[in-house]
């Protein structure tokens, strides 16, 4: 199988909130597209693996995913070392993505976008990837190369490398997100109130450049462009 775009989460619920509406989009444009997710989320504080399981699988079908797995990492002990690398290098070799998404390494420590497991999930993928191409690491298949990763989860206060305005899929964005119930429904308020916050992300993201609502990205490394002009008329 390959892949147009790849998006790595640590836990369910990590790539739906940061990239749900990119993900939309391309599909909307016949990409093909998937989300990996390291863990099943069991040390959040709400939800049962199973009920996580479930919720991941629904948040699947309504992003109509190519491909959707769960690996096998442990929530709040993902580890950046060699042989997670390879098992993460497996996965690119085998879905061969032509753009991969991954969360940012390097949040503040501590709750939030500071997690251990998105701050070890940034490295390891940036690694993992670069394994994936060479050709004399222990690992099954053809060695497949990654250029560049788009990195989402980052602080508030980093100004992005690009932007993508995803205006027109907030509502099926929120549908999405309304598959992870068990980590955004406040019984309480009989609310979302957690959406409300993500979409506020995106509004900000957004409104700069005139847009409604937006995701953004870091590109740590140049862009290479073919036609400026083209890319001009979109500023």
């Amino acid at each position: 199988m390959s892949l147009d775009i790849l998006a790595f989460g640590a836990h369910p619920d990590d790539a739906e909130i940061w990239c749900g509406g990119l993900l939309l989009k391309l599909k909307d444009r016949g990409y093909r597209t998937g989300i990996v997710h390291l863990t099943v989320g069991d040390m959040g504080s709400h939800g049962s693996p199973d009920v996580r399981r479930q919720e991941l699988m629904a948040a699947a079908h309504a992003l109509r995913l190519n491909q959707v797995e769960v690996l096998d990492f442990q929530d709040c002990r993902v580890t950046d070392d060699f042989e997670s690398r390879l098992k993460i290098a497996a996965v690119v070799r085998r879905l061969r993505p032509t753009l991969v998404l991954a969360p940012y390494w390097g949040g503040p420590p501590g709750r939030g976008i500071g997690h251990t497991d998105h701050q070890a999930t940034g490295y390891l993928v940036s690694h993992a990837v670069n394994f994936a191409h060479l050709r004399a690491l222990p690992l099954d298949g053809e060695p497949h190369a990654v250029s560049p990763i788009f990195y989402y989860l980052f602080p508030h206060e980093m100004p992005p490398t690009l932007i993508v305005d995803i205006s027109d899929y907030v509502d099926r964005w929120v549908e999405v997100l309304q598959c992870h119930r068990s980590q955004f429904y406040n019984p309480q308020t009989q609310r979302y109130d957690a959406i409300d916050r993500f979409l506020a992300v995106a509004r900000a993201r957004g409104v700069t450049r005139g847009i409604r609502y937006a995701h953004a990205f870091i590109v740590p490394g140049p862009l290479i462009i073919d036609d400026p002009v083209g890319l001009v008329a979109q500023l």
